[in-house]
């Protein structure tokens, strides 16, 4: 079983990009750095994988529409 990374890793990942990202470019972002079976967890959620992860981000606007993609919403990820 892999390690569970938090899913404030791949925010900044995200953050990091130069250009919106489509919500598939995000899951082969993470799965080229985190790798494909990657688990991920939040203070709400435990035992993520990448496309329940994105799903959250979505739902919680963790990252924000922009053009034809996603890019990270600074204003929406919490500090801890």
């Amino acid at each position: 079983m892999s390690e569970s990374i938090h899913a404030h890793e791949l925010l900044n990942l995200i953050g990091e990009q130069n250009e919106p990202l489509t919500l598939d470019q995000i899951k082969a972002l993470a799965a080229e750095q985190f790798g494909a079976e990657a688990r991920f967890f939040t203070c709400r959620l435990d035992d993520q994988s990448i496309e329940q992860i994105v799903t959250f981000f979505v739902k919680m606007a963790k990252v924000a529409p922009s053009g034809d993609g996603y890019v990270l919403n600074r204003g929406n990820m919490c500090s801890h």
